[in-house]
């Protein structure tokens, strides 16, 4: 019997190497899964925010805070400029 799409032989030989390569094809979309999922900023702030609420309303009030400060530091130097 014969194989449709490579055309070869899908007896022994054929049937290790399709195991081989419905293997390599899981590892692929695992890994690409993985990838994705580090990637993807709004989607691990969406799960943050669902997995620890206290962890992701320090992070962004850190981030608040950061934004805070560069913009005090910019305001101080355009009214030093203005002097």
């Amino acid at each position: 019997m014969t194989n449709e799409y490579t055309g070869r032989s899908a007896e022994r030989g054929g049937v290790q190497k399709e195991t081989e390569v419905e293997r390599a094809r899981a590892e692929l979309v695992a890994a690409l899964s993985e990838l994705e999922d580090k990637v993807n900023v709004p989607k691990r702030i969406k799960r943050l925010r669902a997995e620890d609420p206290n962890r992701f309303l320090a992070g962004v009030s850190a981030v608040g805070a950061v934004a805070a400060g560069i913009v005090a530091i910019g305001v101080t130097i355009l009214v030093k400029r203005r002097h």
